[in-house]
């Protein structure tokens, strides 16, 4: 992690009493990991307004990566609801996603996609928590047995990619929130763009952009933290951490359904916009979630 101590609170202060749009686009410049417009300005302006780390938060997480808590996982572990609420707000974001012609897998097969939303991030820990609350649904399998309790996800890892998610479970969660799984074909446009990149940001690996196997860090990471990694659409974490699923199905019967973008434990070889593989619609594992469409 590369840790930037030289800001200090009263420079992030300052940006924020001064009222002037330059300012404010600063502030966003030194201090935002995470995607931003207009409509989550004001739960922006709350959250950088609050004490949540942000002179000690990293600029980019690297090898070697050890435990991260972003701000963004502070404010949802917040004990003031407004600010907690404020996170969640950053966290359901979703962009949409012109018409357009998507270049398909390896062989760049041209598919037409109607224009859609897809959510900015994958669904996180405090996301699913949500629906959990609101819902009979049972909680995930590696989560404490009374999910109304377990603080651990609040306090460490509310802003993870929720996992252990089934594509059962992911369209009952996509239905609480009226929306849906994205396509594969929906999926490869939104990570790919327009272009046969094979990666998010082009068809090169240099620096981290996103948490696969070579990161090191045996696990899921904070989303919205890999801000080099962004899609052409402005999709945060399509590339590692989890493997998402989508609602298509890879057999004739509809019993196994089509996943992208590998997850932390595998490397680059599996993690890219043209990855996929397939499992059961009621199968759960360590690696695997979910965004949503619409």
């Amino acid at each position: 992690m590369l840790l930037d101590l030289s800001k200090p609170k009263e420079s992030r202060i300052a940006l924020l009493e001064n009222e002037n749009t330059e300012a404010f686009q600063q502030l966003l410049q030194e201090y935002w990991h995470w995607y931003y417009n207009e409509s989550i300005h004001d739960s922006v302006r709350l959250l950088l307004s609050t004490d949540l780390g942000w002179e000690k938060a990293p600029k980019a997480i690297s090898p070697p990566v050890g435990e991260v808590i972003s701000p963004l996982g502070q404010a949802l572990a917040h004990t003031n609801k407004d600010i907690r609420d404020a996170a969640l707000q950053i966290l359901d974001a979703t962009t949409c996603i012109p018409a357009g012609t998507a270049l398909i897998g390896e062989e760049c097969v041209p598919i037409d996609v109607e224009e859609f939303e897809i959510g900015v991030y994958p669904v996180t820990n405090a996301q699913y928590l949500r629906f959990i609350l609101a819902t009979d649904y049972d909680p995930p399998k590696d989560w404490q047995e009374n999910a109304e309790l377990n603080y651990e996800i609040y306090s460490n890892k509310g802003d993870h990619p929720v996992v252990w998610i089934s594509c059962e479970e992911a369209d009952a969660y996509a239905d609480y929130i009226g929306g849906r799984l994205p396509t594969f074909e929906e999926w490869q446009y939104a990570s790919r763009g327009t272009d046969d990149r094979l990666f998010p940001w082009g068809n090169e690996i240099d620096i981290p952009r996103c948490n696969t196997a070579e990161l090191g860090a045996e696990g899921t990471t904070p989303v919205g933290m890999f801000k080099d990694g962004v899609s052409p659409f402005g999709c945060y974490d399509m590339l590692g951490n989890v493997w998402e699923w989508t609602k298509t199905p890879y057999d004739e019967k509809g019993d196994f359904h089509v996943a992208c973008g590998g997850a932390w434990y595998y490397n680059h070889d599996y993690s890219t916009c043209i990855s996929y593989d397939f499992f059961s619609r009621n199968y759960a594992e360590f690696v695997i979630g979910f965004r949503i469409a619409r």
